[in-house]
């Protein structure tokens, strides 16, 4: 009998790992925005920016497209991650550039200071001026943050920074923002540095994926000359094809997010026994063996479906073998 129930789990296994869904979509926002702007609304609203580099993604992207009948450009999640803050080398998630700013394609002004209107301006990194620490204590943006009324260079301002307190200042939302920006004013600075700089040899830099998926080269397509690597282009557009090139991750443009589906595998199967099946016995062999089987497809959880009279197996006189697969999309 318990043999019966092995051969039962290892046959339903083969019909699992044949079972195919369609996991995501791609979705077509046409309200331009910054790359960093559309990026922040995919994931709030989505998962993430689309990550284009299969034919599966080019079919997706094109059907969102035609969809509406956009013919343009539009982001997707390629990008060079330039900026960098100097608190543990933090990825930057939110800026605020001034008009024209980043200004210039070389590296030699690789630092970034704040003014009083809020907005940032990438600086020569050996300019002086005041600057914001950040502290380790986070109930209150006063004590969060330091303002040091001493003029440095950004290199010795970080020095400072990290020898007195945490580091230079880490901004991450429009709030801690608009709070510097007011001491600024009321104080009458004209430019502070923060913690935000960049790379200095940018061509080096790799391209990724905003998901943080694997980036396949090989699979990835640009227009004919591109990436070109000119000025401050660290982010991909893409036409309705697929092809990418690469653009100032400033430009107001149109964006694709993604969007993953859950997936819900239902089986139902009959169990044919010369004897009496211990359910408990039964239900613990075939949950072990279809989380083996569901190990890769990210299953949170396996549960079983209760009939109206409390119970989970029905008995039948006839014994039948019949093993059925759904893939549903919730």
């Amino acid at each position: 009998m318990i043999q019966n129930k092995i051969q039962l789990v290892v046959f339903l296994a083969g019909i699992l790992s044949k079972a195919s869904c369609d996991l995501y979509q791609i979705i077509l926002i046409q309200e331009p925005k910054t790359w960093t702007e559309a990026q922040s609304y995919c994931r709030e609203n989505y998962t993430d920016l689309a990550t284009v580099q299969s034919d599966e993604d080019r079919a997706k992207l094109k059907e969102a497209a035609n969809a509406v009948n956009f013919q343009s450009l539009a982001w997707i999640g390629f990008y060079r991650e330039v900026w960098h803050w100097s608190y543990q080398n933090t990825p930057i998630s939110y800026v605020t550039w001034d008009t024209g700013n980043p200004d210039v394609p070389v590296t030699d002004e690789a630092c970034v200071g704040e003014k009083p209107s809020g907005q940032w301006g990438d600086r020569y990194c050996t300019d002086q001026y005041n600057f914001f620490c950040q502290t380790d204590k986070q109930d209150t943006l006063q004590n969060k943050f330091k303002l040091i009324g001493t003029n440095m260079n950004w290199y010795d301002a970080q020095i400072y920074c990290r020898t007195n307190y945490v580091d230079l200042a880490t901004i991450s939302d429009n709030t801690e923002n608009t709070f510097l920006a007011k001491v600024l004013s009321d104080l009458g600075i004209l430019y502070v540095w923060i913690g935000l700089h960049r790379t200095t040899l940018i061509p080096s830099i790799p391209w990724q994926w905003s998901d943080k998926s694997s980036v396949s080269l090989s699979s990835v397509k640009w227009v004919s000359g591109q990436p070109d690597v000119n000025g401050n282009k660290d982010c991909a557009k893409a036409s309705t094809g697929g092809l990418m090139s690469d653009d100032s991750c400033l430009t107001p443009l149109p964006f694709y997010c993604r969007e993953f589906k859950k997936k819900i595998q239902r089986v139902r199967f009959t169990i044919t026994s010369d004897g009496q099946l211990d359910k408990s016995v039964v239900m613990e062999a075939i949950e072990k063996k279809m989380k083996e089987i569901l190990s890769d497809q990210d299953t949170s959880s396996i549960n079983w479906s209760v009939q109206p009279d409390g119970e989970i197996f029905q008995q039948q006189k006839t014994q039948e073998n019949t093993q059925e697969k759904r893939c549903l999309i919730q």
